[in-house]
């Protein structure tokens, strides 16, 4: 009896004991401590999304209207109505014009609310395959040029400079399932896709140009992340330049391996887990909860959202744009409401980024003269003062000791080991097998 006992409570402290390793392995092997040797850093430079206020082209659109036998006031109607589709979102849809012509010369062009988004594309001229150099939009730091391409947003289409994301996050590939076409004029210069800086660099930098547009909206936001639609600086009729400052939120190089995404409770750009969009970041998560809101309530999705996928989701119609948007656009944006509209905040969970970067900024500066100057608008970055934190996503208990704390504890209160497993299955197999037919061991 005391032997048996002794046995129950040793198995039972060594099942408590297991459990708690276990559970510390599922929900507390990765932690974020925080580095303060910034001589060694590398840090990327926050990223740049710029907007033009003058989505379509003129020679596109006048060409297409040549060919679809579209003139005089139904052009210059069409014209208004696509440009003002174009440039809509959630706090401007009730701007979007109403004309009399508008339903009737869609429906002679052949025109759904599904192909909105694809008709304001192919008429919007994608302005990084200029041939001019001086008129095309690029990015540079003196000789090094910085990788830009055409990506749409929840404010249509709009040009993204120094990010980490992959050639998925493109209008090209949201609209039609394809790559970028590859661009001979970014590829004729020496370039990188991120600009990357260290602690003893003063002044680095980078200027993104060549909007020959009556005004842009500028976006800034973390080299690892898209923009937000409601975190913008305002629309300039100048150029404009920044002083960020940026902290960087980093991962050990086997945090992926060594980790599931349950356990280390955030995710890397490649594992989305998102059905219309191919790549994951917080930001992108958040755009699908509010698509997802925005079907819900209205019953169709804005036509800026990527719907190339098995089930496509209806795209809303101009008019419903009018009349169910604006009345729950605070709702849409925030995912709650402050004024009690409706009753709970939305669901949405979106895990953090693996590697992504809190960005800050002072008061953009006006840059006088730049379209005189340069011919056309654009933004400029410089960073003067680096960090001298950081963090860092690190596996601090992984499968490996999981194996140690089990195999210690057990053998701790039973005196467990694998020969001894080996042996205990071999007397009650083979060992038990040959006793019952008669062999004397």
């Amino acid at each position: 009896m005391l032997w048996l006992i002794l046995l129950v409570v040793s198995v039972y402290f060594c099942i408590i004991s297991c459990l708690s390793s276990v559970d510390r392995f599922k929900h507390k092997s990765t932690h974020i401590g925080l580095e303060r040797n910034y001589y060694h850093w590398n840090t990327s430079l926050p990223s740049i999304t710029v907007c033009p206020m003058q989505r379509l082209n003129e020679s596109l659109f006048s060409k297409y209207c040549r060919q679809h036998g579209i003139r005089e006031k139904f052009k210059i109607e069409l014209w208004n109505f696509l440009e003002n589709l174009a440039n809509s979102t959630y706090f401007n849809f009730d701007r979007i014009p109403v004309y009399d012509s508008i339903d009737s010369t869609l429906d002679q062009l052949n025109i759904h609310p599904e192909q909105y988004m694809e008709l304001i594309y192919n008429l919007t001229f994608d302005g990084t395959y200029e041939p001019i150099e001086r008129q095309r939009i690029h990015c540079t730091d003196g000789q090094i040029h910085i990788g830009v391409r055409q990506v749409l947003t929840e404010y249509g289409i709009c040009y993204l400079s120094n990010s980490y994301l992959s050639e998925e996050y493109s209008s090209r590939y949201f609209i039609f399932g394809l790559y970028p076409e590859y661009n001979k004029y970014l590829h004729a210069n020496r370039f990188v896709q991120v600009k990357i800086g260290t602690f003893f660099e003063k002044d680095v930098g980078f200027t993104i140009m060549g909007f020959d547009t009556e005004a842009i909206d500028t976006y800034m936001h973390s080299p690892f992340e898209v923009m937000k639609v409601d975190n913008n600086f305002g629309y300039t009729v100048e150029g404009t330049s920044y002083e960020p400052e940026s902290e960087e939120i980093t991962a050990d190089a086997n945090l992926e391996k060594e980790a599931s995404i349950s356990q280390r409770k955030c995710r890397f750009y490649h594992e989305s887990n998102l059905t219309h969009f191919p790549i994951y970041t917080r930001n992108i998560c958040q755009q699908e909860c509010r698509l997802n809101l925005a079907y819900k309530i209205c019953r169709c999705i804005p036509h800026f959202y990527p719907n190339n996928i098995r089930n496509p989701k209806p795209v809303c119609n101009y008019r419903v744009l009018k009349s169910c948007f604006p009345k729950h656009a605070s709702f849409f944006l925030k995912l709650y409401e402050e004024d009690s509209k409706h009753e709970e905040p939305a669901a949405c969970y979106c895990e953090q980024n693996c590697r992504d970067a809190v960005i800050k900024t002072k008061q953009p500066q006006a840059m006088r003269g730049t379209r005189q100057l340069l011919g056309s608008l654009g933004s400029s970055l410089l960073v003067n003062s680096w960090p001298r934190n950081r963090l860092k996503r690190q596996v601090i208990f992984s499968f490996t000791d999981l194996l140690v704390s089990i195999g210690g504890t057990a053998g701790l209160y039973l005196g467990f080991s694998v020969l001894g497993l080996v042996e205990f299955i071999y007397f009650f197999t083979l060992r038990l097998v040959w006793h019952m037919i008669g062999y004397k061991i």
